[in-house]
């Protein structure tokens, strides 16, 4: 298995991923490009997949410098609870590991190359959306782990997300909570 910087050439195979764990259309093709430039900043890819021996995605973390987003996936934020400008906070998108290299310490190693990245570029916080259904409350559960704190709690966040969402199909009416890790 080796971490690396997201490359553009990635982008289909990263579609083919989530289409397969997360939910059909969860990211368009265009969304994906939207994503990978919003994952860069002065030349620094703050981006990562993870791939196997024959060039597979077994997993990647998105993830926005300061000054490159203004908001996650859904719409909803809420900066004036944040000890930090927007302009100053960076942004995990999404964080998905495939179910066979689940638990071997990927998902740490995917969001620390990110986190490098972000202190280089000035980074004072970073915000994110966790899934608040995901299985045995994964995503919040890995998230406060990783020393993030709630923010906000955000019912039917991905309503708007035009996909099957895994859980209940589609429209989505999962809740994300907001949360905030200063760095």
């Amino acid at each position: 298995m080796k971490l690396r910087p997201l490359e553009l050439t990635d982008l289909p195979l990263v579609k083919a991923f989530t289409d397969s764990t997360i939910g059909l259309g969860y990211f368009s093709e265009n969304e994906l490009q939207d994503c990978y430039q919003k994952s860069q900043s002065q030349g620094i890819m703050c981006s990562f997949v993870l791939i196997d021996d024959q060039n597979h995605i077994k997993g990647f973390r998105l993830a926005y410098p300061p000054g490159a987003w203004s908001k996650g996936k859904g719409s909803k934020l809420h900066p004036e609870l944040w000890k930090v400008p927007l302009e100053r906070a960076a942004y995990f998108q999404s964080l998905f590991i495939a179910p066979e290299v689940q638990g071997g310490g990927w998902g740490p190693k995917l969001s620390d190359a990110a986190l490098e990245c972000f202190r280089k570029l000035g980074a004072k916080a970073v915000i994110t959306h966790a899934w608040k259904e995901s299985p045995n409350n994964s995503s919040i559960r890995y998230l406060t782990k990783y020393g993030f704190t709630s923010v906000a709690t955000h019912p039917n966040y991905w309503i708007d997300v035009d996909y099957t969402c895994v859980r209940d199909g589609k429209p989505c009416r999962c809740t994300a909570e907001e949360m905030i890790k200063y760095l």
